[in-house]
């Protein structure tokens, strides 16, 4: 049994289609609810109040919160109300900010940025040494061009998420989950071994197999490196992308074409399953999948996950990419 606090009222009983999603692309969680809030029902006065800014919470079976958001839209419908609530994270993506950056190493850019806007960050791995200014770009952004411009000149994969009120940034670390559902008491299934629909689409839209790198200033463009997948061209085409480089790190144009196109250079696929609910399995997280319909069979990173709790079911919509090391 989920329990939804809005506003400190437990209004568990009072709501219908609650879901909640998090994604490996997007910072922050986004909760959605209907809430019975009849203006004409006297017996549910006690929910008037709850609008906007007003705090919600989910809690599950074990009494742990799993989110803690804040309502930022409203959406009245006769004997109901639609609620959308983000949790912290949601400050990062709206919030502009005017920064300047010199020479200074990539953690110390987002701890100094975070340490103005008073929110708590752990961060590692971004060694490389920011030189820009920012100037009307969100928060979110910012942290965003800094992993960018750090994952250029070395291999690793970052990721961000906003976990129990601490911003977390560093290298990618593999956290393996098998999610279980309980189906009756102290009885459960693993539930990617019981899948429900299955969705799956193959693109090269966003492939780039011909990396060009280059450095730009006010007489000239010169190109500095290249990086070629001859194979997949002779398949797919040539599908170019240019890098620009700061002049003054020219030298490294060969590891940052090397990099982008071990990063590029792939098929995309677009792959969804439903599953039953566990509140381990999510967004940048691993998980086994075995589906010979589909040929389907290994470890998949969670790109997305959409929870949903329907008639005390708990339920979920995996957006899913092969995992690679």
């Amino acid at each position: 049994m989920y329990r939804t606090i809005a506003k400190g009222i437990d209004v568990t009983n009072y709501i219908r289609d609650l879901t909640w999603r998090d994604s490996i692309d997007t910072l922050g969680v986004e909760v959605s609810f209907e809430l019975a809030v009849n203006k004409f029902d006297k017996n549910l006065s006690f929910l008037y109040d709850i609008t906007l800014g007003d705090p919600v919470q989910i809690i599950n079976e074990k009494g742990e919160t799993l989110v803690q958001a804040i309502i930022v839209s409203e959406s009245p419908n006769g004997k109901t109300t639609s609620f959308t609530a983000y949790d912290m994270a949601w400050y990062l993506n709206k919030s502009t900010v005017i920064k300047q950056f010199k020479k200074m190493v990539g953690n110390d850019c987002i701890k100094s940025l975070c340490s103005e806007i008073g929110i708590k960050v752990e961060v590692s791995g971004l060694d490389t040494k920011i030189d820009k200014i920012y100037k009307d770009k969100t928060i979110s952004g910012v942290i965003y061009d800094i992993i960018e411009q750090c994952s250029q000149f070395n291999s690793k994969k970052f990721f961000i998420e906003y976990d129990k009120g601490t911003l977390k940034v560093g290298p990618f670390k593999k956290i393996k989950v098998t999610g279980q559902y309980e189906m009756h008491k102290n009885i459960f299934i693993d539930v990617a071994k019981n899948i429900g629909e299955v969705s799956l689409s193959r693109s090269i839209v966003d492939m780039k197999n011909s990396i060009l790198v280059v450095t730009q200033n006010k007489k000239a463009v010169r190109t500095v490196g290249k990086e070629q997948d001859s194979e997949s061209i002779k398949k797919y085409g040539m599908l170019q992308e240019v890098v620009t480089l700061d002049e003054k790190e020219h030298k490294k144009a060969k590891l940052v074409a090397k990099n982008e196109l071990k990063k590029l250079n792939k098929i995309t696929e677009d792959f969804s399953i439903d599953v039953l609910g566990d509140d381990k399995v999510k967004s940048g997280r691993v998980i086994d999948i075995d589906i010979p319909l589909f040929n389907l069979k290994g470890e998949y990173l969670i790109k997305e996950s959409s929870h949903s709790v329907q008639n005390g079911i708990h339920r979920i919509n995996l957006k899913l990419e092969v995992f690679n090391e």
